[in-house]
């Protein structure tokens, strides 16, 4: 291969890697935004929560919803007459779309809007602590990221008529099972599993002060454990009455399980008051066989939700991220390094298209304008089949609608740097031979050769101007490179007025 073709070749190369690598730089940066950025995030979702198809499938959910935690038909019959009662369910079932139309006028208002896009933030700030420090999280809150929405369906209830506080007690309930009860089992677990370890080796008829320690400090945790529970059966019967048939039959699970931890935990006390009295080889092997029955009812409690917890939906856990830490880690590095190394490859092209650089500039202008078009045909196409993840022909439209929304980021971010692909090729074809880019520059010249501060102030308004326009800077990175181009920018003016000066000089005064 001849140098100067090969020279061509490694310029090319160049070009064609450099807008590879500007396609991944935008997807980076949008995606680094999106997900990462608290206030664009609630920015974004007041946008999607302004979206009427939006608004149609939330309200339809939050109706599911209040309907699944709240008996409405009887809530109905308590406030109708007697002889009036039977027409509560054609009523209830009528309430239903009448609700759903609450709904939507709802979350049209400011307020419930603000109400769930407060939940949102509050689940995204969840979320990037997780994954940013992901062991103080999980030590500090369980590890799981939660969009809790209750609020958004006692609202509804209390516009319906319904009595709101159904919800905040079924919350409440669930809240002290989900963490004081499970977190008292789980410490009682690891006790019991160290009792029966030291029980093992027991030597009939002697019990050491630590064995003794560990029994009296299991019966105190045990007591409270009952009181945990006596708290929480207190809790299912007063909301019991008010909760619908499916989800009574849920709690009177939860109460039957309840109810057999607390005959177990009873036994528990008894069986060790015996050992501490008499540590007979009988005693021991009956208290063990008790600890291996409750142990075995503690990890089944543990292991199961027998409520759900009414406006909380678990986003992710600890245990889901497998390596969204080193992704979120690599997102925020490249959203840094690529638009810098796919600047530094175009220049780089440019700088060894010697002889030819404006034919390069050309090149690598045309280059920037196909990354940006493959960018927005992607964002198209996908856009035309997101539908495809709806779970019903109902919630499409709003399936669309968000993935408009949460994509016009990155829209913006390939219009913003079309327009650099544009400069570029504008730019190198005006500096060419050709009788038109000849008689443009001809009418240019008296501006460009004799008013140089007027032309400067032009391109630093239209500089500036594209700026006002850019969807977000993420980081030191994209500074960079915007410092880089605004010297491009004066260095090509310069090169361009020089040009035209040589070619128009001054005629005589």
């Amino acid at each position: 291969m001849k140098p100067k073709r090969r020279h061509r070749t490694i310029v090319w190369s160049l070009i064609v890697l450099a807008s590879v690598v500007l396609i991944l730089s935008l997807i980076a940066n949008w995606v680094q935004r999106e997900t990462l950025n608290t206030d664009q995030v609630k920015n974004t979702t007041d946008e999607i929560l302004g979206d009427e198809d939006v608004q149609q499938a939330l309200a339809t959910f939050t109706v599911e919803q209040l309907y699944a935690n709240v008996d409405v038909q009887g809530e109905i019959e308590k406030k109708l007459p007697s002889a009036a009662q039977p027409l509560a369910v054609p009523i209830a079932a009528a309430t239903r779309q009448l609700a759903t139309d609450v709904a939507e006028r709802a979350l049209a208002t400011p307020q419930v809007q603000d109400l769930v896009s407060s939940a949102i933030g509050r689940a995204h700030g969840q979320f990037v602590s997780l994954i940013e420090n992901k062991d103080d999280y999980v030590s500090t809150t369980g590890g799981e990221v939660t969009l809790e929405y209750g609020r958004v369906v006692a609202d509804l209830a209390a516009r319906l008529g319904v009595d709101p506080a159904t919800i905040s007690k079924i919350q409440g309930l669930v809240q002290e099972y989900s963490t004081d009860l499970k977190q008292r089992l789980t410490t009682a677990q690891t006790q019991i599993e160290s009792v029966r370890a030291t029980l093992s080796g027991l030597q009939a008829g002697e019990l050491s002060s630590e064995l003794q320690g560990d029994l009296q400090t299991l019966n105190r945790n045990a007591a409270e454990l009952q009181a945990t529970v006596a708290s929480l059966q207190k809790k299912i019967k007063g909301v019991k009455g008010k909760v619908p048939d499916q989800l009574k039959g849920r709690l009177s699970d939860l109460e039957g399980r309840l109810s057999d931890l607390e005959g177990r935990l009873t036994t528990l006390e008894q069986r060790t008051a015996a050992v501490l009295k008499d540590p007979s080889k009988a005693n021991v092997e009956v208290l063990d066989a008790s600890l291996a029955s409750l142990q075995s009812r503690i990890t089944t409690l543990l292991g199961r939700q027998v409520v759900q917890h009414p406006g909380e939906l678990v986003l992710m856990t600890s245990s889901q991220l497998s390596g969204l830490q080193d992704l979120v880690s690599a997102l925020r590095n490249l959203g840094f390094v690529l638009p810098v190394l796919a600047l530094l490859l175009y220049l780089g092209a440019l700088y060894l298209a010697k002889g030819w650089r404006r034919e390069a500039l050309i090149a690598a202008g045309g280059g920037i304008l196909i990354a940006t078009l493959i960018v927005l045909l992607a964002r198209r196409l996908i856009g035309s089949g997101v539908d495809s993840v709806a779970a019903s022909e109902t919630v499409k439209p709003a399936v669309t609608s968000v993935w408009d929304i949460l994509s016009e980021g990155l829209r913006q971010r390939a219009l913003f740097v079309l327009v650099i692909g544009l400069a570029f090729i504008g730019g190198g074809l005006l500096a060419g031979p050709g009788r038109h880019e000849l008689a443009a520059r001809r009418f240019l010249a008296p501006y460009l050769r004799d008013r140089p501060v007027a032309v400067y102030s032009v391109v630093a308004v239209l500089f500036l101007l594209w700026l006002s326009f850019i969807p977000g800077i993420n980081n030191v990175g994209q500074v960079l490179v915007i410092v880089v181009l605004a010297a491009l920018a004066v260095v090509g003016v310069e090169i361009l007025r020089r040009q035209t000066a040589r070619e128009f000089p001054p005629g005589p005064d």
